[in-house]
């Protein structure tokens, strides 16, 4: 059984009942069926082949939803395309999975459309939708011409998507995660979630990569997903027009939900799961969200190489730590049951129970290897383990603690400094919203430890107020030598706070002040 066939079974199972909502849009899982198998007839008709990469530059749409599962049942490899990359990675990720075939919103054309002939003669099919375009074919004209789509032979090996993660040379690496990859990781994730065909999920993080498998686990148990780009105002609104039950956020957009429900009159009866996740959260928001929305938590930890989530911190577990064992809000949790988790050594050695390593991963929904790139893929496929970039400890009942990405961590005065420690010391000062954490050449120190901090509306702190709070509560050579203000700190591809961007404006602008 393949991931494909989940889709004629909930046509079969759920006939009328609506699979995605995206603003007054709405699908049926007989109309998610037929739609799916009409692309997928329309991109063989095109020449395009089991195997072929068939790309998708869009926002949040339904359409994202309905190539995924063209992909999967004529057995064409999906790649997403971030509309939030820059033009050169844009480029780099077509070319570098060889796309036969791209899909693009209506809106997103002037992002391509500078090179748009040279990747037209390249051999490139272009398909547009969602509005006026310049594209050589039309979706909705294709969908209308088309019927059902020759399915071939599948087997586990076969890739099924290529999910590009930045990359250590400013460009993308594409995951490759095959047809059992992709089958194990849906099924497991919905199953740990809990999702039921019941439920109202609202999901608005960016499907660009792997995420696709966060916006389309209903395939396996049936339940109405609705997809929206994020917009504080309009997520609270979407979960009461639509009695959503669970949503899936990133901690960024949990801090603003938080802060926008304390000031507003919202209500969420329905509502009974948030899952977050993606990078570090800080138990200052856990307890404050805990406080405001009154519905259970989980968090989740995973890296695309593994297809996403391999482990998860329960609502038990949250529980337990905000009544008696508050260390636990500082872990991502235990494993998940398709997966093994060993915190090694640089010689992949495991190290003792509480020691600090790398994390390492053994699961089927383990990627094949990054593409085009067989130096990198050896050096994070240790078979049949996955080595990845984090730093990390796990004690005595399982449970697994992050020090940070390896890349994140600062050399201050000969001391490693890890930024999740000192962003966790900032949260719990009353006020602060959000906290960026890097470190930025110092003629003296190798490295500084500087912040870059949000606050909450009408909160008020000054550099030294933080400065002190950290000195108090961490090592001197971990307390910031330089905080700074931000209304708005920068987000990267995914919704994630962007260090990159943060160090390079910080480095640029000539207010530290051992460089004034």
């Amino acid at each position: 059984m393949f991931l494909r066939d989940f889709v004629e079974r909930c046509a079969n199972g759920f006939p009328d009942r609506v699979a995605f909502i995206h603003g007054e849009e709405r699908r049926t899982w007989v109309e998610m069926h037929d739609r799916s198998d009409r692309l997928g007839g329309a991109l063989q008709s095109l020449g395009v082949k089991k195997g072929d990469v068939v790309a998708i530059l869009a926002h949040n749409r339904i359409e994202l939803a309905e190539h995924w599962f063209a992909c999967l049942k004529t057995g064409m490899v999906r790649a997403g395309v971030n509309w939030r990359y820059s033009e050169r990675e844009m480029l780099h990720a077509i070319r570098d999975s060889d796309a036969k075939a791209i899909i693009i919103e209506a809106r997103c054309l002037e992002l391509i459309a500078p090179h748009l002939e040279e990747l037209t003669a390249e051999g490139r099919h272009f398909i547009g939708f969602g509005g006026d375009h310049a594209f050589a074919h039309d979706y909705e004209t294709l969908l209308a011409k088309s019927g059902k789509p020759d399915y071939p032979e599948l087997a586990d090996a076969d890739w099924a998507m290529i999910g590009y993660t930045s990359g250590t040379t400013g460009l993308p690496k594409g995951a490759i995660l095959t047809q059992r990859n992709v089958r194990e990781a849906a099924i497991h994730n919905t199953l740990a979630n809990g999702y039921t065909y019941q439920d109202v999920r609202l999901y608005v993080t960016n499907p660009a990569g792997i995420n696709i498998f966060q916006m389309c686990y209903n395939m396996i148990c049936g339940m109405t997903t609705i997809v929206e780009d994020y917009d504080t105002r309009r997520f609270l609104d979407a979960l009461q027009e639509h009695a959503v039950t669970t949503v899936t956020v990133v901690p960024t957009m949990l801090r603003r939900i938080v802060d926008e429900v304390r000031s507003g009159h919202y209500k969420f009866p329905a509502l009974k799961q948030v899952c977050y996740g993606t990078m570090p959260t800080t138990p200052a928001l856990i307890r404050s969200a805990y406080e405001t929305l009154g519905c259970t938590f989980m968090q989740r930890y995973g890296v695309s190489e593994s297809s996403g989530a391999i482990a998860a911190l329960r609502d038990a577990d949250h529980k337990r730590a905000l009544q008696s064992d508050p260390e636990l809000l500082t872990s991502v949790g235990r494993p998940l049951l398709h997966a093994d988790v060993s915190i090694r050594d640089e010689d992949g050695q495991p190290v003792k129970t509480g020691e600090l390593g790398t994390v390492w991963i053994r699961s089927e929904t383990v990627m094949a290897g990054y593409l085009n790139l067989p130096e990198e893929t050896a050096d994070a496929l240790r078979l049949p383990w996955l080595r990845t970039g984090d730093f990390g400890r796990m004690d005595d009942r399982g449970y697994i603690f992050l020090g940070d990405r390896k890349k994140n961590m600062i050399i201050s005065g000969g001391y490693n400094v890890y930024p999740i420690v000192v962003e966790n010391a900032l949260a719990d000062y009353p006020g602060v919203g959000e906290a960026i954490v890097v470190g930025v050449p110092h003629p003296e120190w190798g490295e500084a430890v500087v912040a870059v901090v949000s606050m909450a509306p009408g909160a008020k702190a000054s550099s030294r107020d933080l400065i002190d709070h950290c000195h108090a509560r961490l090592a001197k050579w971990e307390t910031p030598k330089y905080v700074e203000f931000f209304n708005d700190l920068p987000l990267g591809n995914t919704d994630k706070l962007n260090k990159r961007e943060v160090r390079n404006i910080l480095i640029a602008s000539g207010r530290l002040p051992w460089t004034v």
